[in-house]
């Protein structure tokens, strides 16, 4: 009886330290289950923290686009960064939200707050696309003016040469005539020099008056020539003068 008693007392130690190990098994499971799970906090917390401010910088962003396209200073490549910004956003929130749903949690808060940031994000989204949409008009329209101006430039320019050209042309052409007139005026003036010798008085006055006519007249071609940009128009004609009696 005492052996079976024995054996019995053991027994039952035996099972109470099993007891006591599974007890303090699930115990530790509980602590690191609870801990895991204040830390997913935590981490979610901060996820949730770095998404605001994300979302105030991406804000801020799109309404200083919007002012810089007021003032025509608007890039689009700026409007790029800020959808690929706005994309790396809705990323993580979707990521957050995964992870929510695999812990089994039914925070309604949580949700709420998840569909705030889901509203937000899509109001950003359809602003900068508006602004790209914009931007990219407002490009293509400054790039058409341009090639009209560059065009329009191009139209100037042969415009321009075409005149020179004429211009080159007139001035051949006066320079051509000056040189005429001075040749004219310069056989009247040969001519005057060289009238006739007669004996006759009679006749010599009106050979003398004939040669102060010629050497008038070829003055005015002399002058002509002057106009017309001669160069050595202004020596004939001071020499022409010194051969016509006083008037």
């Amino acid at each position: 009886m005492l052996a079976a008693g024995v054996v019995c007392a053991c027994d039952m130690d035996v099972v109470s330290r099993r007891q006591y190990d599974d007890i303090k098994a699930e115990l530790q499971e509980v602590k690191e289950s609870r801990a895991a799970l204040q830390q997913s906090y935590v981490d979610q917390n901060r996820e949730i923290t770095a998404i605001l401010e994300e979302l105030a910088v991406v804000s801020g962003q799109t309404a200083t686009l919007r002012s810089d396209f007021e003032t025509g200073d608007a890039e689009l490549s700026t409007a790029e960064q800020i959808s690929t910004s706005i994309q790396t956003i809705k990323e993580r929130i979707s990521a957050l939200e995964k992870e929510n749903a695999s812990s089994n949690s039914k925070n309604r808060e949580f949700q709420k707050m998840i569909s705030g940031f889901k509203e937000v994000i899509a109001e950003q989204e359809k602003q900068i696309t508006e602004l790209k949409d914009e931007i990219s008009a407002k490009d293509a329209k400054i790039e058409e003016q341009n090639n009209t101006i560059s065009a329009q430039g191009k139209t100037i320019n042969d415009q321009l040469a075409t005149i020179e050209d004429q211009n080159a042309q007139l001035k051949a052409k006066v320079s051509e005539q000056a040189a005429m007139l001075f040749d004219a005026g310069h056989l009247l003036e040969d001519f005057a020099d060289n009238v006739p010798d007669v004996r006759f008085r009679r006749n010599k006055d009106k050979v003398a008056t004939m040669a102060q006519d010629i050497y008038k007249e070829a003055r005015r071609y002399y002058e002509m020539a002057a106009e017309a940009g001669n160069t050595e128009a202004a020596a004939a004609i001071a020499t022409v003068n010194a051969k016509i009696q006083a008037e």
